[in-house]
């Protein structure tokens, strides 16, 4: 690839990731209001805070990462239009480069949107399931505060009286109004442990009231050792492995041995058709923008807002299409759209004028 090439991939890429960055500094800092009092609540420092938005921030930033690297390619080609170096290029035959730039840019960008849907997405969510669980888990084990009383979410309330070096609580009490039959625990001691069934409260040496709410009657049922689930007290301290927890390659994997459901297909089929559509919303951006004019005014309707609302309503369209396999049309007849436009701007621009100046 030659330097021109070069040069125009780095304009490229320079206007994508400007704008790609400044969306995805918005959205942590979204991510960041929208946790702060979950997680100053559940008594966790500024790191933590920072580090569950920053894993719930891919989520989010996969929904505009292909239509940032359009745009970028769309604004660096109006910036070339500006500054006449696409007149240039297109004047001095150096037609080759510009289109191998902008075929590079596409294919990069489409990489990369396949990289972060199928790969980075999913296990960033694994990620940030795994870390709330953590901290649900640790809100029991290190957050509560000898001597006080504290309630974690609605209707459950714990107490120690202290905490030994080793992480043990000491005269656990914990009390739970979630369920019609109110629960009352006491032991000596208490611990929080991780198996492969996630965590678990194990006491020891104590005892659990049962209050009816209609008949008000009480039971006490003494232990010497009794395990809680705590996926089982805190929503936060489930840990689902759901589809959108997996990566594509494990995806492909069920398919192959024979273990994939019919949502594991559309999930796939979800998932890879945004590959098709990056592909075609940059090709229509180069499209647009890729051949020169002479106008001097700038356009009445900006190339940003054209691209931005061509992919609002290719989204509604897949939205509505029904999903599975439906969800490769309208990207499909997006692609076919942007290569209509192309051919047609550069029949005008080549063939036409060379056709007229024949004898």
């Amino acid at each position: 690839m030659d330097r021109l090439a070069l040069y125009l991939q780095r304009q490229f890429f320079a206007q994508a990731l400007t704008i790609f960055i400044a969306g995805g500094v918005l959205i942590w800092l979204m991510q960041l209001l929208r946790l702060f009092d979950l997680v100053a609540a559940q008594g966790q420092n500024l790191l933590t805070l920072m580090g569950q938005s920053a894993l719930t921030t891919p989520t989010f930033a996969r929904s505009i990462l292909y239509v940032c690297f359009a745009i970028g390619l769309a604004r660096g080609l109006r910036a070339l239009q500006a500054s006449r170096e696409l007149h240039t290029i297109h004047v001095t035959q150096k037609t080759g480069s510009l289109w191998k730039g902008i075929a590079a840019f596409i294919l990069i960008g489409t990489a990369g949107v396949t990289l972060v849907t199928n790969i980075i997405e999913p296990n960033a969510r694994r990620a940030s399931a795994d870390w709330s669980a953590e901290i649900a888990a640790d809100i029991v084990g290190r957050a509560l505060v000898p001597g006080r009383f504290t309630q974690v979410e609605d209707g459950l309330v714990f107490s120690i009286s202290a905490r030994r070096s080793d992480g043990t609580l000491v005269d656990f009490f914990f009390d739970d109004t979630t369920n019609p039959t109110r629960r009352t625990y006491f032991a000596q001691t208490a611990a929080v442990f991780q198996d492969e069934d996630g965590y678990q409260l194990v006491l020891n040496n104590g005892a659990i009231q049962y209050e009816s709410a209609d008949q008000g009657s009480l039971s006490q049922i003494r232990f010497t050792q009794y395990h809680i689930s705590l996926a089982s007290l805190l929503d936060a301290a489930a840990v689902s492995r759901g589809i959108d927890q997996a990566d594509s390659l494990t995806l492909f994997a069920q398919i192959l041995s024979g273990e994939a459901t019919g949502r594991t297909v559309r999930t796939l089929h979800e998932r890879l058709a945004d590959t098709i559509r990056t592909l075609a919303l940059c090709a229509l951006a180069a499209a647009i923008c890729a051949f020169p004019d002479g106008r001097r005014s700038g356009r009445s309707v900006p190339v940003e807002l054209v691209l931005l609302l061509v992919a609002f309503a290719e989204q509604a369209v897949s939205a509505f299409s029904g999903g599975g396999a439906a969800h490769y049309v309208a990207p499909s007849l997006l692609l076919l759209v942007a290569a209509a436009i192309f051919y047609a701007r550069l029949r005008w621009a080549f063939i036409l004028p060379r056709w007229r100046r024949a004898p």
